[in-house]
């Protein structure tokens, strides 16, 4: 009996558990949008102020806050600076495919910061300026909707784990 009681708890526990972690998904992709945002308001600061060129850029912004997309901003900057003769939208390709999968972005927001790449670091400083406002326009997009999903699928996600508990227990009882 008290076997039965100690897995039962075990599968409630678990399957909650389960729930409540997917349900933390949808929050985490709303603070790493947040935090995207706030990394291209910073970039764009450095390129209308600071006057600086793309890599220092990058850096500069990267050493603003703690978190992995300020890796990505760092390593992008890192392999520029080795000056290997690839340009600015090869590297940001590359670590946003390798850098950014560590996030909780989705394959769009992926997709949207490669385009962004394509128009960026070449031209001059309005049109970079009109290239990071649409990436912005495109996050607040992004981060509306990440949000309405959020109160939609948020307790539905904890609710299924605690059910789906309480259906196994029944099952094997």
């Amino acid at each position: 009996m008290f076997a039965k009681i100690l897995g039962s708890s075990l599968i409630l526990l678990s399957s909650s558990f389960l729930g409540f972690y997917y349900s933390k998904g949808f929050q985490r992709r709303i603070d790493d949008l947040r935090v995207l945002k706030k990394a291209l308001i910073l970039l764009r600061g450095e390129v209308n102020y600071a006057l600086s060129p793309m890599p220092e850029a990058l850096e500069n912004v990267s050493e603003r806050f703690d978190h992995e997309i300020a890796h990505f901003f760092k390593s992008i900057a890192d392999e520029l600076n080795l000056n290997q003769g690839k340009t600015l939208t090869q590297v940001w390709k590359k670590h946003a495919v390798e850098v950014l999968e560590k996030t909780y972005l989705n394959g769009l927001d992926i997709k949207n910061l490669i385009m962004f790449s394509e128009n960026i670091g070449y031209l001059d400083k309005e049109m970079q300026n009109n290239n990071i406002h649409l990436l912005l326009e495109q996050l607040d997009e992004e981060i509306k909707t990440a949000i309405e999903n959020d109160a939609k699928y948020n307790k539905l996600y904890r609710s299924l784990g605690v059910l789906a508990g309480i259906f196994i227990i029944v099952v094997m009882l």
